[in-house]
């Protein structure tokens, strides 16, 4: 009586077994899982449609080849993005929630435009990118360390910039959001403008982040002062130092009104 019952034990653990295999390959065979529209979410930098024609995803929808592995393969070799995560929303459509990588600034060069990530990874600019609300660094000067998918690190001037930008963000939210542009002088030197100012301020390729809080301190207290209108520069090359520039003419303008 034992081993009978036991052997119908057998058997129907086998046909449970054999149902839900059935129904695993009849699923997966099926026109259930298959994917026809992509929606993405998360996007700042690109529209969707970027995403998936740079991706090469959209002819694919037409062929019902697409998979969750093949849109996450794809989407994660964009320049842009970091990671992504895909689920599938109703029959037929994947949401792709994008995690783009976070941008520092835009180099602007003799002939070619990159965009920096707080990584110091150098990337193309690419001409539909939109969104883009980040200070600018102009370099005029031809420099074979810059190229794309390198790092900013093996150009000493233009690290230098981003350290000023990163500490400006983390130290002074103010400060970072008037920081318009800055610009790599050919004499090793870095010029920065902000958009309150109408004067440039000079920083050395040393002790950028010291410098950077000084500055902030500075800038808080020049905000509203009339000594900001006859000011031609701000000078911080020099350590523990600073030097402010006076414009003689707007002075003596002022004092014969």
């Amino acid at each position: 009586m034992k081993s009978q019952s036991e052997l119908k034990h057998f058997i129907l653990l086998f046909l449970m077994v054999s149902i839900i295999g059935l129904l695993a390959f009849s699923l997966e065979s099926s026109d259930i899982n298959e994917i026809s529209t992509i929606k993405i979410i998360g996007n700042k930098y690109l529209e969707e449609d970027e995403y998936l024609k740079y991706s090469q995803l959209m002819g694919k929808l037409v062929n019902n080849e697409i998979t969750i592995a093949l849109i996450r393969d794809r989407l994660e070799k964009h320049p842009y993005i970091e990671n992504i995560d895909v689920v599938i929303l109703e029959r037929g459509i994947a949401q792709v929630q994008v995690f783009e990588k976070k941008m520092d600034a835009v180099l602007l060069g003799n002939s070619t435009k990159y965009i920096i990530t707080n990584r110091a990874e150098v990337l193309p600019l690419l001409p539909t990118t939109s969104n883009i609300n980040l200070p600018v660094i102009v370099s005029t000067e031809k420099n074979d360390k810059i190229k794309n998918f390198t790092s900013a690190t093996n150009c000493e001037r233009l690290y230098s910039a981003l350290k000023i930008i990163s500490t400006a963000e983390i130290y002074d939210t103010n400060l970072y959001e008037n920081i318009s542009e800055i610009d790599l002088l050919e004499s090793d030197e870095l010029a920065l403008h902000l958009s309150n100012f109408s004067y440039p301020i000079y920083f050395g390729t040393k002790n950028e982040i010291e410098k950077t809080v000084y500055l902030s301190k500075l800038y808080r207290h020049m905000q509203g002062n009339k000594l900001t209108e006859y000011l031609s520069y701000i000078d911080l090359r020099f350590n523990e130092m600073v030097y402010l520039g006076f414009n003689e003419l707007a002075a003596n303008q002022k004092e014969s009104i």
